[in-house]
């Protein structure tokens, strides 16, 4: 099991040029949990590409509403005082902090692209590429 970040997500569902390290990470590990926020953070990702690319507002509610069911049961509620002490603590955000969190919380690993988390979160989080060289 493996805390995703919605970066991952992203580059799952969406042809980036990530997808197929994020596809490769699915069958390493296909158990991802994720904090609830997740679904505002991916819904705000694909807003800005429909805009950016004039995308059909029907048909990006039709694949928000499909990469929900997809990861329906995967969200597990992190206690925002945690996050919050979290955040200070490896000086990150509190949106990534509830990531972190739930990977603490698990003993698991956070997988995500996120620089800063990278740097402050040695030995939590991990990059996609540093993930699938991970126990190889």
């Amino acid at each position: 099991m493996i805390v995703a970040d919605t970066c991952l997500v992203v580059h799952l569902f969406n042809e980036t040029q990530l997808t197929g390290i994020a596809q490769k990470i699915q069958k390493k590990d296909a158990s991802w949990i994720f904090p609830p926020l997740w679904q505002e953070e991916y819904a705000n990702v694909i807003s800005k590409l429909a805009r950016k690319e004039s995308r059909d507002i029907h048909e990006v509610i039709k694949h928000f509403s499909y990469v929900l069911d997809e990861l329906r049961g995967c969200e597990i509620a992190v206690d925002s005082r945690k996050a919050l002490k979290i955040s200070i603590e490896y000086k990150i955000s509190v949106y990534d902090a509830h990531f972190v969190a739930l990977a603490l919380d698990f003993d698991i690993t956070l997988i995500t692209e996120d620089k800063e988390v990278l740097k402050n979160c040695k030995g939590i989080a991990f990059s996609m590429n540093d993930f699938l060289k991970k126990d190889s």
